[in-house]
């Protein structure tokens, strides 16, 4: 079991790492370097050592993966601090909650399986259907914050104070949920972990909606520039207009003043 738990920490760390660079290299639209996953993985496996050596919490060894992904995106890609801050956060915590809708499934049915041949493919499974939970939120989350314009959206800042006070509730939850567990087959815990799983969930779906209306708010922007543009545009085009007529005006009335000097001109030559 040490040597299959250590191989699956080790595929767990390699996919994370690739998931969070790609995930910020795509949100910022920067290309992805080799070196950039090769860095990155190491730095995680790092912290993952010196975290089991030790003992350190795991809201500690978060803070640290997020200051490493941060520092990969502002010092390797060169994104702006807010960006890589941003990218940092919403990395982790779909990671993270992920991990913990997957958690609360393996924790409600783990009981059933203590002893059985079965538990090892599922472990893998569970593994699998992790990667696959956090690539399909990834993905929702840049179909959300896709660039505008191929310039970065407006006051992107402000989404780090949702992101890190939903991020927050997620790791409360899970480190005091999951900060001792016991495999027990009952039906209050089979409750308890339905209940997180629904509230991690809720947390998904809170994150998605606020991503959803800071895009509309962008929008929103977007469509009130072009507006503001179009009128602009119209006012400089009726400027035009009314001094092409006054010039027009001023025109007609020279060419008759000329007319009436050349009739003038025409009846005195022959009156001389």
């Amino acid at each position: 079991m040490d040597y299959f738990s250590l191989c699956m920490d080790a595929l767990n760390l390699a996919g994370q790492g690739m998931m969070h660079i790609y995930f910020a290299g795509r949100l910022t639209r920067k290309k992805q370097k080799l070196w950039y996953f090769a860095v990155y993985i190491l730095l995680l496996c790092a912290l993952q050592f010196i975290s089991v050596r030790l003992a350190l919490d795991d809201s500690l060894s978060i803070a640290v993966g997020m200051l490493e992904l941060y520092a990969v995106s502002r010092f390797g890609m060169g994104n702006q601090q807010g960006v890589s801050w941003l990218a940092a956060v919403l990395a982790f915590y779909v990671s993270q909650l992920s991990f913990g809708i997957i958690n609360s499934i393996e924790a409600a049915l783990y009981p059933y399986f203590i002893g059985n041949p079965l538990l090892y493919p599922l472990l893998l499974a569970a593994q699998g259907i992790f990667f696959g939970l956090c690539i399909g939120c990834y993905h929702a989350v840049l179909k959300l914050l896709a660039w505008i314009e191929d310039s970065q959206p407006p006051y992107i800042g402000l989404l780090l104070f949702p992101g890190l006070f939903i991020f927050a509730a997620e790791l409360y939850i899970l480190h005091t949920a999951y900060s001792f567990f016991a495999p027990v087959i009952s039906l209050e815990e089979v409750g308890k972990h339905s209940t997180l799983l629904l509230l991690q969930a809720m947390g998904l779906a809170a994150l998605l909606c606020t991503l959803y209306a800071y895009r509309q708010l962008c929008q929103g922007f977007q469509a009130r520039a072009e507006l503001q543009s179009l009128t602009q545009a119209a006012h400089a085009q009726k400027v035009y207009i009314t001094e092409a007529q006054a010039r027009y005006e001023q025109t007609r009335s020279f060419r008759h003043d000329i007319k009436i000097h050349l009739s003038l001109l025409d009846g005195l030559l022959k009156n001389g």
